[in-house]
């Protein structure tokens, strides 16, 4: 059975390798064109990569690399095969990533995104990140029997990126120095915080230094250099002039507004003289100059050609960061002096200034209120109501209403009495006014805070008591002034009727008369005066209507007999230009009232005043009588009234002019 068995099954045997024979036959061809596009695909794929792909047999020897190990590493993949992955590692990174490179496992336990160095042909460093990955024996095949056949890897190249995180780190150390500048003498540790971004980005540079560029008149260089890890050091300041070499040739660096790189002092020109370079800087072979807002970056380094293209960019951004600080240090200097000037006027004497919140509570009270009311300021904090409470009862409605109607108004005033800790109590003025945080806020009325500016007007207030009361005297004291000249007015004018009345010539009787006229009409001005509430100046229309109509009564002349026409548009006048005025108008008037209308004739008389502003004035009076006689000069006229008249227009300087066409109109002007 067994011989048959074996018989039977070595028939199965050969059937069976006669079958797996045939179907080799029938799909090799097909399996070997889909192997080879297999492979041209992964090829292109792996050769076209811009990272490092990499094979390693089980003892670490590299077994392909893509074309890229050249560009990254300077090896063509050729060189590599065979090569030891050691070759490429520093000595200091063999235990720590040798096991890492040489990687075993597989799945989510292979090394994942580690950051290292290899070393290139040349035997410069790049830093590279690096995914491996383990050849593992599998279900795929991959693996015979578990066994390891090697491993595989990518490297790829962040040099770049490598170096712009570390550019990044460097200048925020100094941008964070700008930052925690609080006052202007902290520049110097803005100063100094080059020289940590120098070490984080690992230039070859052996000094700094920074060259500070005063504009005024004269100009000034201060140069501050950096000498050890202890910061700066301002080592000179010096006045620009044609001799002083240094200062010199830091005012072109300056001036020229660009960077200037000298690769070699030993064979390149440079504006620096060698023996004062080395002096503020020690031996130096390379030597940048970087120009900022302020002055001029310097660093030096001791071998020839020290510093990259890349390396100046970097020296530019540090300028340019310098600039900042200065101008941060300027808006500081700025801050300082405005907040001086904010405190002197705060607490200037005569001053308590408060801030409020919009609800009222208060954020700020200047320390001038404990010497007026005794109060500290910290009593206002604690209960806003403190000022209402010492508020005096007859001015605490007023205050309320004022309070109350905070708004968008630039400011409104208030006196008020308020009580100190002693109990009594001064006087005090109130200006509240809004404060906005943003320009647009005052467009929609949003209020961030009020400012109350109080001053004490105590003595103020009793001056102006003192010169109430003395005015008020003084008031009096004219009045009655007025009030006896014009009773003194009168007795003469009385006096002079007295007289008249024996005296039986008609023409001196008439002149008696027309005194009497003149009398009455300047005491008519006091009577006004004494009257009025304003003792310095006169309603003159209100006097020009008295004052015509004193002088139709005199002459007994009704209204309808002569018609009266008032025309005055003027501010009230004061006395010096009010008493003439009506002595003109008087005179001129008597003269119609008498020549003008003989026999009854009915006419009119007209009187214009107009004082537009300042010193003019125009003044009419006239009639439609029968007309000044031809032969009748006002200016050489025997008349007592024309040449009173003609006096008066002089004192009162204003040119006169006399139109006889219908009637007589005199017409005073004064420009």
């Amino acid at each position: 059975m067994n011989e048959s068995g074996t018989s039977e099954d070595q028939g199965d045997e050969k059937e069976l390798e006669h079958l797996r024979l045939e179907v080799d036959r029938l799909w090799s061809p097909h399996a070997a064109r889909a192997l080879r596009l297999s492979e041209a695909r992964y090829r292109a794929l792996v050769e076209g990569s811009s990272d490092f792909i990499y094979v390693l047999d089980p003892e670490g020897r590299f077994t392909f690399a893509n074309r890229e190990a050249e560009s990254l590493l300077g090896y063509r993949p050729e060189e590599l095969i065979g090569r030891h992955f050691t070759e490429l590692l520093r000595p200091e990174d063999l235990e720590g990533l040798g096991r890492a490179f040489h990687e075993r496992r597989v799945g989510a336990r292979a090394t994942r995104r580690l950051e290292f160095r290899l070393r290139t042909k040349a035997g410069t460093a790049l830093d590279v990140e690096l995914d491996v990955r383990h050849f593992s024996l599998s279900a795929s095949g991959l693996y015979r029997d578990q066994t390891f056949l090697g491993t595989h890897g990518v490297a790829r190249d962040i040099s770049e990126a490598k170096y712009q995180e570390m550019r990044l780190r460097a200048l925020q150390v100094v941008r964070d120095a700008v930052w925690d500048m609080v006052g202007v003498g902290d520049i110097d540790r803005v100063l100094g915080a080059p020289r940590g971004a120098l070490e984080i980005m690992r230039l070859p540079f052996a000094r700094y230094g920074v060259q500070i560029v005063d504009q005024g008149d004269p100009p000034v260089v201060t140069l501050y250099t950096a000498r050890d890890e202890g910061g700066v050091t301002r080592q000179a300041d010096w006045i620009v002039t044609d001799t002083e070499r240094y200062a010199e040739a830091v005012m072109a660096l300056w001036r020229r507004g660009r960077p200037v790189h000298c690769r070699d002092l030993q064979t390149e020109p440079s504006h620096h003289q060698a023996a004062e370079l080395t002096a503020w800087y020690g031996p130096a072979r390379t030597v940048v100059d970087v120009p900022f807002s302020h002055g001029v970056l310097t660093v030096t380094g001791t071998r020839p050609a020290a510093f990259s293209q890349r390396d100046l960019g970097f020296f530019n951004d540090l300028a340019e960061i310098l600039s900042h600080a200065f101008r941060r240090m300027d808006d500081l200097r700025q801050l300082t002096l405005s907040e001086k000037r904010y405190r002197t006027l705060v607490e200037t004497p005569t001053l308590v200034v408060a801030l409020l919140d919009v609800q009222g509570n208060f954020l700020y009270v200047s320390p001038q209120v404990r010497r007026w009311l005794g109060y500290d300021p910290e009593d206002f904090y604690r209960d806003a109501e403190i000022i209402r409470r010492i508020i005096h009862p007859e001015d605490l409605e007023q205050f309320h209403l004022f309070f109350a109607a905070r708004d968008g108004q630039a400011l409104r005033d208030l006196e008020y009495r308020w009580r100190g800790r002693s109990g009594d109590y001064r006087w005090a003025s109130c200006s509240l006014f809004p404060i906005y945080e943003e320009p647009g806020d005052e467009q929609v009325n949003r209020i961030s805070m009020y400012q109350m500016v109080i001053q004490d007007v105590t003595e103020r207030k009793h001056v102006e008591d003192v010169v109430r009361d003395s005015l008020r005297e003084k008031e009096v004291l004219l009045k009655e002034i007025h009030h006896r000249v014009k009773n003194n007015l009168q007795v003469i004018s009385s006096l002079l009727h007295l007289q008249s009345a024996d005296l039986k010539d008609e023409s001196i009787r008439q002149i008696f008369s027309d005194s009497q006229h003149r009398i009455a009409s300047m005491a008519l001005i006091h009577e006004a005066l004494y009257n009025s509430s304003d003792l310095a100046r006169i309603d003159f229309a209100a006097y020009s209507q008295t004052l015509v109509q004193n002088l139709l009564d005199s002459f007994g002349i009704s209204s309808a007999e002569i018609e009266l026409e008032l025309s005055i548009r003027s501010a009230p006048l004061t006395l010096d230009r009010a008493i003439p005025l009506g002595l003109i108008i008087n005179e001129l008037v008597s003269n119609s009232f008498k020549h003008a209308f003989p026999a009854g004739r009915r006419g009119r008389v007209a009187i214009g005043f107009e004082a537009p502003e300042g010193e003019r004035f125009v003044l009419r009076v006239g009639d439609d009588g029968v007309g000044l006689p031809a032969a009748i000069d006002p200016e050489r006229s025997p008349s007592l009234g024309l040449r009173l008249v003609q006096t008066l227009a002089s004192q009162l300087r204003c040119r006169v002019e006399l139109d006889r066409t219908a009637g007589t109109t005199f017409t005073f002007t004064r420009d």
